[in-house]
């Protein structure tokens, strides 16, 4: 009985170490794969450049930025900006945290074109940039009316994207709106009125593009004009009073000689 009993120890013992090298035996398994894993995938590390945006319109005069998020780029290999395959000369350029970027500043229309970056062997996706204007023309820079009569002023914006207007009293500022439409009419027009309108316009691109037009309207007040025309009237009769006046002395003296 007793040799059993020892015997059973010595089994559960055996068991013991058994279930011991089995866990270690896993444990090694598993971090030399790992280990293989890690060397596979650093050796097969693929040099990738992507770009977030596709499209963008920018307007006239304004700066703009294009970045590139790269990775697994070794530090020996160049980054390069191209636009339409030609690369891009005379820029500000930054390479910092995996992103390069490229920055223009007062965009013109020769900055249109399709944006890449590229390193040796790998390319970003193409940004196609179009450099866009707003033009706006007004019925006239300024306009005379009678107090109490209409007055229409007209406004037509100018751009290949769609543009958003509104009138204005004073300065472009969205609490100063009267009007939405591109015709502005006022009637009856009264001394209030008499202050400078602007035609605000801008378009979608990033950031929106403004551009506007001042029309002065000036009132006129129907007493003043009577007033005016009342006192050019006195003057004129003035004048040819002291014509005929003039005219009697002259003959009046010659008759004296004779």
């Amino acid at each position: 009985m007793k040799m059993w009993s020892l015997s059973f120890v010595q089994y559960l013992t055996a068991r013991e170490e058994m279930k011991h090298l089995h866990t270690a035996s896993l444990y090694a398994r598993l971090w030399f794969l790992w280990s293989v894993h890690s060397i596979q995938s650093g050796d097969s590390c693929d040099t990738m450049i992507q770009m977030e945006r596709e499209e963008r319109q920018v307007g006239l005069g304004h700066s703009f930025t294009l970045s590139c998020r790269f990775s697994c780029v070794r530090p020996s290999d160049d980054l390069h900006w191209l636009k339409n395959g030609q690369s891009v000369a005379n820029t500000t350029t930054d390479q910092s945290n995996f992103n390069f970027s490229l920055r223009i500043d007062a965009a013109e229309p020769q900055h249109s074109g399709k944006y890449h970056c590229q390193t040796q062997g790998a390319s970003s996706n193409t940004v196609v940039i179009r450099v866009v204007d707003l033009s706006v023309r007004v019925s006239s820079a300024a306009v005379e009316v009678l107090e109490g009569d209409t007055v229409e002023l007209s406004c037509t914006p100018a751009s290949p994207l769609n543009a958003t207007l509104f009138w204005a009293q004073g300065e472009c500022e969205e609490n100063r709106t009267v009007s939405q439409h591109r015709t502005l009419r006022i009637s009856p027009v009264t001394i209030q009125h008499n202050t400078d309108y602007h035609c605000c316009c801008s378009i979608p691109t990033s950031p929106p593009l403004h551009r506007s037009q001042r029309v002065q309207v000036t009132v006129l007040r129907l007493q003043s004009i009577l007033s005016c025309q009342l006192l050019w009237y006195l003057l004129c009769k003035a004048g040819i009073f002291l014509l005929l006046l003039a005219t009697v002395i002259i003959i009046l003296a010659c008759r004296g000689h004779c």
